[in-house]
């Protein structure tokens, strides 16, 4: 398959569309369990895909450092649960990250759809920061 075919642009445009959920337009606080899960579970499948030997030529040093930022923001919006809620946040988190995984036929096709999610959510997480 090459880059340029119109397979690449559907996939493409379907991970984006699904990583571009507004979280900036949250208060990460907020947020419900159910999306904490979803948007969790997108950050280690991000964090996943960049450690495929075929990704990794595609990445940029700052992309790992977003995401670990990411992954930073998801374990603190989890520490405010119980410990048995959060084992139970991170395994629906992972299965969600699964999915993903088994719904995306080529993992480099998502290096920039994963690249804005992590750069917005880490954006986040340095804001918290300050």
């Amino acid at each position: 398959m090459y880059p340029d075919s119109p397979r690449h642009s559907l996939i493409f445009a379907l991970l984006l569309s699904l990583f571009s959920t507004p979280l900036a337009a949250v208060d990460p606080d907020s947020l419900s369990k159910t999306d904490i899960k979803e948007k969790w579970g997108q950050v280690l499948f991000c964090q996943a895909i960049y450690k495929m030997a075929e990704v990794k030529p595609r990445l940029y040093d700052f992309d790992i450092e977003h995401c670990d930022k990411a992954g930073q923001l998801m374990t603190d919006l989890v520490a405010r649960y119980s410990a048995p809620e959060q084992k139970q946040l991170k395994y629906k988190a992972e299965r969600h990250a699964t999915a993903l995984s088994y719904n995306t036929s080529e993992p480099y096709h998502s290096v920039a759809a994963c690249r804005e999610y992590c750069k917005e959510v880490a954006r986040i997480q340095d804001e918290r920061n300050d």
